[in-house]
């Protein structure tokens, strides 16, 4: 974490660099001997396309390969599965923000930015360009580009009505632009941004906004730019201009807008019953190998636009599929498709994953019946419940042994790590599990079941998404476990939208669910298991999130409560991190709060996840032996797929 606390220091921003796999040539001139691809080298040879110097910035992003400089030439074969699966995409064509995460997700790291300067304070960022840096049509990227989205799209109330995070200062508003030169702008907050070089690595959509919109290219889209604006949003079939630029600036869909991105879309995806999808490599891509040769090394991506998941597993057990795991590499296909590697030439490759559990198990802590309320905000409850459950029963039975035991956690390895916030309690203790239950639901039914304290039987409900199925076998196992305590529990499968909907209007007493904030950067910048602090906090403590977020009283669904002193505790360490821009400081922060979470234990699980995997054929190089498996990560792109490359069989 060293070089992360260094680039918090302005006097060292223009000095860093990175052992995980990158290197940075800063100021260094391009060797002789650099290459390109042999399908660009003809187009230059036909003087249809600039010489490589001068497609290049003049300090190019250096990449180091994972094994070797690579060759040029060959097809990435994969599939998206509907209509909408852009995630894919996202993953393996444009991660592309101004800072990115190493591959071994340690740090952020210099990316679309040359380097960022960052106030003593770390109120003010001065960012630095690549000078020279081009779109993929030739036109400079400069300072104008990001000006023309802050002033013409952030801030304009139509495209962006409420702007958040990561370019908001506390009080809602949005960040000062100043744009300094070509090459050079500054974001200037109200309020100390001590992880705000984080939130520009990660994969939101808006964290990367700020380079996604040329300014040559959507100016006739918007209406301060043309006075005939309603011209180009009739012919677009859109209604407004939003929509129109929405459109016109999707990557994947209007082939015409250039980008910044390896490949660039010939073929567009998402657009009517289109079976495939096709990019070919950007001729102005701005990184090198350590060799100084162009990447990408592979010329073309080709998606097959699948309607059944299942058909991708087929293409890839016939060899037709070189590198997944999107909709693929599921516990389900494993078996199938480590039977037939040989005969598909392909082989797998580790995924470590980001989730803290298998199931994190919450229940609704701000419920609006105040005896349900305070039974579930009873820590013994919590803990009696946690000793009543077989873990390991659970997990041998749904998912077949593959796991450790644990509560819903940091994972080991991890600088955040809490040996007591992951082991407490999990032990099956069914005397222990009574001893605690007394002291809140000391009565029983004849039936042996437990009761409210106004003598009516306890019973509650846990939801979870009816899409993960899994998720209810492994229910159906707790209440029958927690049966045997006196506790009765019924799982409920309901649509995702409805659990929020209900979980909203303080309905919901358990949910059930799974997503990341486990591993890596992701604790700190996703933290909704350890406090109230999102709109995925609403899952347990709907009201507490509500009041750290300061929604509106008056507006919202979710009606903000001061929470209890813990939590509010939490809530003023988790401002001091976002205030601090020593990485140090931040960690020890973290952990403070962590430190509350293993106290109150706020929410439970059942067992961390086993490694999940991908799929590569065996003639596709320069992947790592094992990878994240994040979204925030987002796997695989921090593991630079523009250096991955194909021998001929």
């Amino acid at each position: 974490m060293n070089m992360l606390a260094k680039m918090f220091v302005a006097a060292a921003a223009r000095r860093m660099s990175l052992a995980c796999g990158l290197a940075f040539a800063l100021g260094a001139a391009l060797p002789a001997a650099a290459g390109e691809s042999p399908m660009l080298a003809k187009l230059v040879e036909a003087k249809s396309l600039p010489p490589l110097e001068e497609r290049l910035p003049k300090n190019p992003l250096v990449v180091r390969p994972v094994e070797r400089v690579g060759e040029y030439g060959g097809t990435w074969r994969s599939a998206l599965v509907g209509g909408s699966d852009d995630g894919w995409i996202l993953r393996t064509v444009s991660y592309e923000n101004l800072m990115r995460w190493s591959p071994d997700w340690k740090e952020v790291v210099p990316n679309i930015a040359e380097s960022i300067d960052v106030s003593d304070d770390a109120k003010s960022f001065t960012v630095h360009l690549r000078d020279g840096m081009k779109w993929s049509d030739g036109a400079p990227f400069t300072a104008d580009d990001v000006r023309f989205w802050y002033e013409d799209l952030f801030t304009n109330k139509q495209f962006t009505p409420t702007p958040s995070e990561p370019f908001i200062n506390t009080d809602g508003s949005p960040v000062d632009f100043k744009m300094v030169d070509k090459t050079t702008f500054q974001f200037n907050f109200k309020n100390p941004k001590g992880i705000f070089l984080q939130y520009l690595a990660t994969a939101r959509p808006l964290d990367n906004a700020t380079v996604r919109y040329p300014r040559h290219y959507l100016e006739k889209f918007h209406p301060k730019y043309n006075p005939d604006i309603q011209k180009e949003i009739s012919a677009s079939g859109q209604s407004d201009w939003v929509g129109l630029m929405v459109n016109r600036s999707n990557f994947w869909s209007n082939v015409d807008v250039p980008t910044i991105n390896p490949w660039i879309f010939k073929t567009g995806y998402g657009s009517g019953s289109a079976t495939q999808a096709i990019a070919e490599r950007n001729p102005y891509y701005w990184k090198v190998d350590t060799e100084g040769n162009q990447l990408p090394y592979i010329d073309i991506r080709h998606f097959d636009v699948l309607s059944d998941p299942q058909v991708l597993v087929a293409k890839t057990l016939a060899g037709d599929i070189d590198f997944q795991d999107r909709n693929l590499a599921v516990a389900a296909n494993k078996p199938v498709l480590f039977e037939g590697r040989e005969k598909g030439g392909f082989e797998f490759f580790e995924e470590k994953p980001a989730s803290p559990n298998l199931m994190v198990m919450m229940f609704n802590l701000n419920h609006k019946d105040p005896d349900t309320r305070a039974i579930f905000q009873s820590k013994d409850f919590r803990v009696g419940l946690s000793y009543g459950m077989d873990r390991q029963e659970v997990l041998d039975v749904v998912w077949l042994g593959q796991g450790e035991i644990a509560q819903s956690s940091v994972t080991p390895g991890s600088v955040y790590y809490n040996e007591r916030l992951a082991k407490q309690y999990t032990e099956y203790d069914v005397e222990k599990a009574n001893s605690f239950l007394d002291k809140v639901l000391p009565n029983k039914g004849s039936d042996g079941m437990r009761l409210r304290p106004d003598g009516r039987p306890f019973a509650f409900t846990f939801a979870y998404s009816a899409a993960n199925p899994v998720f209810g076998d492994a229910l159906e196992l707790v209440a029958a476990q927690w049966a045997k305590v006196g506790i009765a529990m019924t799982p409920t499968p309901l649509d995702r939208t409805l659990i929020q909907t209900r979980q909203d209007a303080g309905e919901l007493e358990g949910v059930a669910w799974e997503r990341g904030g486990g591993s890596g950067q992701e604790v700190v910048l996703d933290p909704r298991w350890w406090f109230p602090s999102n709109t995925d906090s609403y899952y347990w403590a709907p009201a507490w999130a509500a009041y750290f977020l300061g929604v509106n009283p008056d507006s919202a669904q979710v009606k903000p409560e001061k929470p209890v002193p813990a939590a509010l505790k939490q809530m003023e360490l988790y401002g001091q991190l976002q205030a601090s821009a020593s990485a140090d400081e931040q960690i020890k922060l973290m952990n403070q709060i962590l430190d509350i979470a293993a106290e109150e234990f706020w929410t439970m699980g059942i067992a961390w996840e086993a490694s999940g995997y991908g799929v590569k054929k065996t003639n596709f190089h320069n992947v790592p032996a094992s990878m994240p498996a994040s979204w925030i990560y987002p796997t695989p792109g921090p593991t630079n797929p523009e250096q991955y490359f194909m021998t001929r069989p």
